[in-house]
């Protein structure tokens, strides 16, 4: 037991200290501190291969062997190997940040203004489908996979009220459907940092398509949904509730939170404008004062400080397998980049792509990120090792095409990827299969599929 208890409180210190010592450094970049963050980074990998699942366990080692054996046999100083650790800190920082954000959402009372949503006149199954995928989706837009749970315990009761044959097909399909598509464009988006740092692509140049794929896919699930409902002739769509009249202070909440959020992305685009920190940096750096400024605004400065104690001394343990496989696979892609064999790599894409063609190139692209999740590869990691190998000019696409098929892949990996983690969420939640939670989304994700296609040829 003391070893147990030494071996957790050893991992949240130096998970901890890596994402601090990441900050500083992107604040005060000397190269002693970069050396450090990469020590540091590997008994990260470390403490984190001693208590993640086993097969995580065995990508990283897959990851950590293969690169070690590229780098050996061209030759390599300890120096030189020890500082290609700590590639994709960047994003392990943001998800261990971003959360702070859901701290004001539960001081302010938030939650309980979520649920009023529906104490309104709901007239109809579509209606409701509509209003659940409408919340999942701007929740999705800051709270990342915070989004799932919070849109569930909102919008429960209100379901569980209705005549409907399967709730949980119900809520789960709704709030994936809704939360998986805003993560193409927010700036907290983990998998959108990605695509933008190795694709070196401007957030502003595709934010405009990525919006409308987004927004054109959501109204469109919507009638999809509404179509459906009209051929099974459930009944349901006769039910009436009574109306309530919406508060006062609803409407100063939603204000708010809206307007926080507005702030939030204006503050991170104006940042990263001005200190060319990157997308990513600017979020981790931005969120903390932020969050804490909005507690303040609330004054509830009380409860801010001990639930980031709290974040960073029990939930970011949790980050186990995050920070084992992405830190892996980061010294990963910067042993290919060490040992020449990403130009391997990029030599298969051209030659596949002089086989099929640009065209069909472009429209696999986002199913092969979805094919590698299926082996239980994240997104973030199969973009991370395929984008840095693939050279636009060489295969004659624009990186923004690249761009937006990696990030349509990442979309449909979270509508039907059984290891992309939100089904796994929900499936903790209504305790159904991920397997069988991703068959209730294979409709919508062949809409997706279609407007994604459609939208790669016209950037």
């Amino acid at each position: 037991m003391k070893i147990q208890g030494f071996s957790i409180y050893g991992k949240r210190i130096i998970l901890t200290l890596a994402v601090v010592l990441f900050l500083v450094f992107q604040l005060v970049p000397f190269k002693g501190l970069g050396f450090i963050l990469s020590i540091v980074s590997i008994f990260a990998i470390v403490f984190s291969l001693l208590s993640c699942n086993f097969f995580t366990r065995v990508m990283s080692i897959i990851f950590l062997t293969f690169g070690t054996l590229m780098v050996g046999s061209k030759g390599i100083s300890f120096l030189s190997y020890v500082k290609l650790y700590g590639d994709m800190l960047y994003l392990l920082s943001l998800f261990a940040i971003v959360p702070l954000l859901s701290i004001p959402i539960q001081a302010g009372g938030y939650r309980e203004v979520f649920k009023q949503l529906f104490q309104g006149r709901i007239h109809s199954s579509s209606h409701l489908y509509r209003t659940i995928t409408g919340l999942s989706y701007f929740l999705g837009c800051f709270l990342n996979m915070a989004a799932v749970p919070i849109t569930h315990a909102s919008v429960k009761s209100t379901v569980d009220s209705w005549p409907i044959k399967k709730p949980e097909r119900f809520l789960a399909s709704s709030i994936i459907q809704g939360f998986s598509l805003p993560i193409m464009w927010t700036p907290l988006s983990g998998i959108l940092g990605v695509v933008l740092y190795v694709t070196k692509v401007e957030w502003l140049n595709i934010f405009p398509a990525l919006l409308c794929i987004s927004l054109v896919t959501l109204g469109f699930n919507w009638l999809i949904f509404t179509l459906v409902e009209r051929v099974k002739q459930s009944g349901v769509d006769q039910k009436e509730v009574a109306a309530v009249e919406a508060s006062p202070l609803f409407y100063r909440k939603m204000c708010q939170i809206v307007l926080a959020i507005v702030l939030l992305l204006f503050l991170i685009v104006s940042v990263d404008a001005i200190f060319s920190f990157g997308l990513v940096v600017s979020v981790t750096l931005l969120t903390l004062p932020f969050a804490w400024i909005w507690c303040l605004l609330l004054r509830k400065s009380t409860d801010y400080w001990p639930g980031v104690k709290h974040h960073f001394t029990h939930k970011i343990v949790d980050m186990s397998e995050s920070f084992s496989i992405f830190l892996s696979a980061g010294f990963f892609v910067q042993a290919l980049h060490y040992s020449g064999n990403d130009i391997l790599v990029n030599q298969l894409f051209v030659q596949y792509d002089k086989m099929v063609g640009v065209h069909l190139f472009l429209i696999t692209l986002p199913f092969l990120t979805l094919l590698f999740s299926f082996i239980g590869m994240h997104p973030i990691v199969v973009v991370n090792l395929l984008a840095q190998s693939l050279k636009p000019d060489v295969l004659g696409i624009t990186p923004e095409q690249i761009a937006v098929a990696f990030l349509g892949g990442a979309v449909l990996t979270f509508y039907l990827g059984p290891f992309s983690g939100t089904l796994g969420l929900m499936s903790s939640i209504i305790n159904v299969r991920p397997m069988r939670i991703a068959g209730w989304s294979l409709l919508y994700a062949a809409a997706f599929s279609l407007i994604l296609t459609i939208s790669v040829f016209l950037i």
